[in-house]
């Protein structure tokens, strides 16, 4: 037996758990060491993954188990003992290809796009229906560091772990590591069909072993997403529908085309487009429905219109917010997908309006304790979007010095620092220097959330 061969005996014995025994992990961080362990930090905070009763593993809406997980095998990539054997299986999980190595991943994408995409072409190949195929979707900072990983990653990191006259066989034809392998999976990644703009990236992330998803995730039957809503939306997918073509990758990238060849003309999302996306994120609960909908509306070539922002940050209350904080609402985009990039620039754009308009409320909040003119003044700076400026909470402060300027007191002194005062008449009795301070120290909050917001 050749030692590649003894890496894959290692790999299913390696630590196997019995499936029922009460220990088993609820997920299996990755651990890797140097670099790779640091980019594990840069994890979007939304993935979706679609299944079916024909997925690989055991898939549901509380666990995503791998093939080796069913087989009790809860070993880290990063542990076991032979880096080729892992590479191999790594190969075969991201081809599609028979898994003939075991498979301890679980796919993952931050693309709304691609996920729903795959669900129509799995649709089509496995001639089931919409409601037998499920879109999940998880809140990764609800899991411990490390638990999922972008593919890019591996690969980088396996590449070379085989060598290049290694022999894979494929459909009864004899191949080789070099030609196959991870490194040519990494060049497709940066490819571009003839004809289109776009290459073949998809933002895929990797868990493993298994990852129990109850609690920290939602998943809904893919009726409830592609149906007359989306269509009205994006007529693009009731095209895909009806084709007999099964088409994944290359539909993505033709859906991408208008944004990434620059041919069409940035027009706005109009409000019949932006009440269909509404329609379909309700459908996922009130704790997902703004992440939903916010990546619903980011698949359009189009952008979300000022009017559409307003109306996602009012919806932004009883801790609902949270769901898109801009600090803790991490996106990794760049113009290779462009899907997710405008996500991004949903995500701060309902954050800058969120942000400003809770500054407003505010500011009229002092004018009405000091009696003093300031709402007008604030506006101004927000109209001419002077609010985002690094050098901003400094002009705030130098528009409401004025509510204490007949203060003594040196904890009023310390809150303002210095400046110039000139200008600023002394309006407010001494008795509101205190509810002025704390409504100052909220201010000063607020800006700092908004200047993270929009950095």
């Amino acid at each position: 037996m050749n030692e590649l061969e003894t890496g894959f005996d290692a790999l299913s014995i390696n630590r196997l758990i019995n499936p029922i025994d009460k220990d088993i992990p609820n997920e299996i961080p990755f651990c890797p060491s140097g670099n790779l362990a640091t980019k594990l930090q840069d994890t979007p905070r939304y993935l979706f993954r679609v299944f079916s009763k024909n997925s690989a593993g055991e898939n549901s809406s509380e666990w995503m188990k791998s093939v080796d997980a069913q087989k009790g095998n809860f070993t880290d990539i990063f542990k076991r003992d032979n880096a080729s054997a892992v590479a191999l299986t790594l190969n075969e999980h991201l081809m599609p290809w028979p898994k003939k190595n075991g498979d301890p991943f679980i796919s993952w994408t931050t693309s709304l796009l691609f996920a729903i995409q795959y669900a129509i072409f799995k649709y089509k190949k496995e001639h089931v229906e919409l409601n037998t195929i499920y879109l999940c979707i998880v809140d990764t900072t609800q899991f411990p560091s490390g638990v999922f990983i972008k593919d890019l990653d591996l690969i980088e990191e396996f590449q070379d772990k085989v060598t290049d006259d290694h022999v894979i066989w494929y459909k009864n034809k004899r191949r080789y590591w070099k030609n196959i392998g991870l490194s040519n999976i990494r060049q497709l990644r940066n490819r571009k069909p003839e004809g289109y703009s776009g290459i073949y990236y998809f933002g895929e992330y990797l868990s493993q072993g298994q990852t129990k998803i109850n609690g920290r995730s939602c998943t809904v039957p893919c009726d409830k997403v592609i149906n007359n809503h989306l269509f009205a939306m994006m007529p693009n997918f009731k095209v895909e529908m009806e084709s007999e073509a099964q088409l994944w990758a290359k539909a993505v990238i033709k859906f991408r085309e208008p944004s990434q060849s620059k041919i069409m003309e940035q027009e706005a999302i109009d409000n019949s487009e932006f009440f269909e996306a509404k329609a379909i994120a309700l459908e996922f609960g009130t704790k997902w429905f703004l992440p939903m909908l916010a990546n619903l509306l980011a698949m359009s070539p189009r952008t979300a219109n000022p009017a559409n922002i307003r109306l996602i940050s009012k919806l932004f209350s009883n801790g609902v917010e949270h769901s898109l904080l801009s600090k803790i609402t991490n996106v990794v985009a760049d113009d290779n997908i462009p899907e997710v990039l405008r996500f991004r620039e949903i995500v701060h754009a309902i954050n800058k309006d969120y942000h400003a308009d809770r500054a407003a409320v505010l500011v009229r909040s002092m004018e009405e304790t000091a009696g003093a003119s300031l709402t007008t003044n604030y506006l101004t700076m927000v109209n001419q979007d002077k609010f985002p400026n690094a050098n901003t909470s400094s002009s705030m402060i130098d528009i409401v010095r004025h509510f204490i300027r007949d203060s003594e007191t040196t904890e009023s002194q310390n809150t303002l620092g210095t400046g110039n005062l000139a200008g600023c008449p002394p309006t407010v009795h001494h008795d509101h220097v205190q509810s002025l301070k704390r409504s100052l120290e909220t201010l000063s909050i607020i800006i700092q959330e908004f200047q993270e917001a929009t950095s």
